[in-house]
């Protein structure tokens, strides 16, 4: 019964925040500040990089498993996922801040994604400058930061599902009339 009580108080905060959060749906960043490469093993160990999504719109998540709020936004995440990666060439990549991965394939298992789950696991990623737990960052295309969201989003809301479909076209357009 505990478990159903906080499920339905973080689906009302996600609800409530959504509302709060409509005016600043996420921060702009200099386009001059380039993403540090990172090189991080997944659950199964398998390394990777940043620079695998080079070419993507990439939305890279810190969190960690003690966060409720964070886990919480996994299942817009996964929404915003399947709502964008037919029309667009998006990505979502989370990054645990610390721990084991078998605590956090714990985690996932009641609270599943769809997206690459990385484990930094010496929280060697202090040079993103993440103040906070949940942050994201959408990295573009060229590896520059174009947003920040820092606190809980509702990913796969109206607003911020057409927010970022204009973001993804005006940098088409943009990447088009630099070729032209």
């Amino acid at each position: 019964m505990p478990r159903l009580t906080t499920a339905v108080m973080v689906v009302f905060l996600l609800s409530m925040l959504a509302t709060v959060e409509a005016d600043r749906l996420l921060d702009p960043m200099p386009s001059s500040m380039i993403a540090n490469d990172f090189s991080l093993p997944d659950l199964k160990g398998e390394t990777h990089q940043l620079k695998e999504f080079k070419g993507s719109f990439t939305l890279v998540n810190f969190w960690t498993k003690d966060c409720t709020i964070c886990r919480a936004e996994f299942a817009t995440m996964n929404d915003l996922k399947a709502q964008l990666q037919e029309s667009y060439d998006f990505k979502i990549v989370a990054i645990h801040a610390g721990g084991k991965a078998e605590e956090v394939e714990k985690i996932l298992a009641t609270n599943p994604v769809e997206f690459m789950v990385l484990m930094d696991r010496n929280l060697e990623l202090g040079s993103w400058g993440v103040p906070t737990l949940p942050t994201s960052y959408l990295v573009a295309p060229n590896g520059s930061f174009a947003y920040r969201a820092v606190g809980t989003r509702v990913w796969n809301s109206p607003v911020m599902v057409d927010f970022l479909r204009r973001v993804f076209d005006e940098y088409q357009q943009e990447q088009e009339s630099i070729q032209n």
